[in-house]
């Protein structure tokens, strides 16, 4: 089957050589130029163009990176056209056949790089791993899953694009900085065809991120680790913090080791991909796992809003001390590193893993002891006052399944109650969540008499003078926080609710102001790991109130 496709490519390729054989040599030739043109001009402003404009952590991520090189190349290959046509308006007539061999052959270049441009614009774009059977560098479990090449095309246009524009990066285009395409982006086909899309399920996982939801930590380097069975010591190390804009559909943060990758800076450079990751398990501990099968990926723990994830590379692809790995790739983002630290990483990661239950301070700052507000704290997945049915939730999106429906984003105004019977088939039973997770409402309604949370600073001078730019936070019995991912503020004529669990609550101001007297209700919706022990509430860093809790449970409307 993947026969078919490189042969649907070949003939794409054929169809725009003989289209510029009967146009003639120098036609083609002008055309040919303002292809080469295009292309570099499209890899010179993609990276900006993606990063400053339109990665902002939404669905489109997934395909801004393909998208936006195939755009670009198409805008800049219309606006030299033009160019060439308004300027050079006349043709050169020479003898036929050497006019339309000359043509033919320069049409197949064109068409090459056409072509291979077209081939790595679609490679970023999230889809199959896998395009009509044809399948080039991907994960192979006959290689402990590492990347490996399955098939090759007969007419391999992507990586000659590649290796063309290369070539260019260190000569006539080089770029006016110290980093060129050849040196601070290798193996961009084979990423393209296919390590871009070896995501999660065969392609259906994120396969971009955005730079405000990762943190890239130092290079680390231990010459007595060894990365996998059978290589040889010396192992690089990278520390990852990823927050929620970061995870798949904002549940979990899924890696594969295809999605992420270590350099160095030669002409040349070698590559190396992750052998062994480092992640969260249930209780709090970490642990080190492998890459070795294909189905094995760094991944967050469930309901976490952060997580940190390290990623060992084998040093063994880079055999030369002097040319050490400088450029890190993770899910289209590209950081160049600064030099590594020497770090005994076993001692290192087994200092980090004592985990100890958090003791909090039950201490008032005003004096005296916080009071417990386990009555506003309750697990449970209700959209109430509000009941709704699956054809009136509006802007927010519902998510179907055998458990029934329920909201998984948005925002939306709704009346309170219901006049109609709503039948459990259409009825809106919550908010989603996996499994692995729980729903926990708490009650932040600034009352007339103070007896509600302190939120708002309305009974202590510290929490007021904490001020409403800093977040509001369950805390755990491990220490762990985790802010609201939504609200439902009860009005006087209706009901607004806000969820979306991939775009937290940062801080109290982004939450609507309350009125002090009490008219208005306001509950905060936070997930958080199943069993997890709520033991409190904190603004900013200062604990405004306990309870103890237990995340189990939770029921829906």
């Amino acid at each position: 089957m993947s026969e078919v496709f490189t042969i649907i490519v070949f003939a794409f390729i054929l169809l725009i050589a003989y289209w510029w054989a009967n146009q003639g040599l120098f036609s083609a030739l002008m055309h040919c130029i303002c292809v080469i043109i295009s292309g570099g001009l499209a890899f010179a402003f993609w990276e900006p163009v993606v990063i400053g404009y339109l990665l902002k952590g939404s669905s489109f991520d997934n395909y801004s990176w393909g998208i936006a090189l195939g755009l670009l190349f198409f805008l800049f290959l219309v606006i030299t056209r033009l160019a060439s046509d308004i300027l050079v308006p006349f043709d050169i007539q020479l003898p036929s056949l050497p006019n339309t061999i000359g043509g033919g052959v320069v049409g197949f270049i064109a068409g090459v790089l056409t072509i291979g441009m077209a081939l790595i614009s679609c490679g970023f774009i999230q889809g199959p791993t896998e395009l009509m059977g044809f399948l080039g560098w991907a994960r192979g479990a006959d290689s402990q899953g590492a990347p490996k090449q399955f098939n090759q095309m007969f007419l391999p246009s992507a990586n000659w694009t590649e290796n063309f524009y290369r070539q260019l990066s260190l000569g006539s285009m080089s770029p006016s900085g110290k980093y060129s395409m050849a040196t601070h982006f290798p193996r961009l086909a084979d990423t393209a065809l296919s390590l871009h899309r070896d995501t999660f399920r065969g392609g259906d996982g994120r396969a971009t991120i955005a730079p405000q939801d990762v943190s890239v930590g130092n290079l680390i380097f231990d010459p007595d680790f060894i990365a996998k069975d059978g290589a040889a010591k010396g192992t690089y190390a990278i520390e990852l913090n990823i927050t929620t804009g970061g995870y798949d559909n904002g549940e979990q943060f899924i890696l594969s080791c295809a999605q992420t990758r270590l350099a160095n800076t030669e002409t040349n450079p070698k590559v190396s991909y992750p052998a062994q990751f480092r992640q969260p398990i249930d209780g709090g501990a970490e642990k080190n796992f492998t890459f070795e099968d294909i189905g094995n990926y760094a991944t967050s723990f469930p309901g976490s809003q952060e997580v940190k994830i390290v990623l060992f590379f084998p040093s063994e692809n880079f055999p030369d001390p002097a040319k050490p790995p400088s450029v890190f790739f993770i899910k289209g983002l590209r950081y160049v590193l600064n030099p590594a630290e020497t770090t005994d990483l076993a001692k290192k990661f087994s200092d980090e893993s004592t985990v100890e239950i958090v003791e909090q301070d039950k201490s008032n700052p005003d004096g005296g002891f916080l009071r417990d507000i386990s009555d506003f704290i309750i697990v449970n997945n209700s959209i109430r006052p509000v009941q709704l049915n699956v054809n009136i939730v509006g802007t927010m999106d519902v998510a179907k399944s055998d458990e029934g429906n329920f909201l998984s984003g948005g925002t939306g105004v709704y009346k309170k109650g219901s006049q109609n019977a709503i039948t459990r088939s259409q009825r809106i039973s919550g908010f989603y969540h996996s499994v692995e997770t729980e729903v926990v409402l708490v009650d932040a309604t600034r009352k007339a008499d103070g007896t509600g949370i302190d939120m708002w600073g309305d009974r202590s001078k510290t929490f007021k003078e904490l001020g409403t730019d800093v977040p509001i936070e369950l805390v755990d019995s491990m220490g762990k926080t985790t802010k609201p991912c939504g609200y439902i503020w009860e009005r006087q004529n209706d009901v607004q609710i806000f969820f979306q669990p991939s775009k937290l609550i940062m801080k109290v101001s982004e939450l609507p102001r309350q009125p002090s007297s009490g008219e208005h209700k306001l509950k905060l919706v936070f997930i958080v790991p199943v069993n997890s022990n709520i033991t409190g509430i904190k603004l900013g860093k200062t604990l405004i109130g306990t309870c103890n809790i237990q995340a189990k449970g939770g029921s829906k409307d």
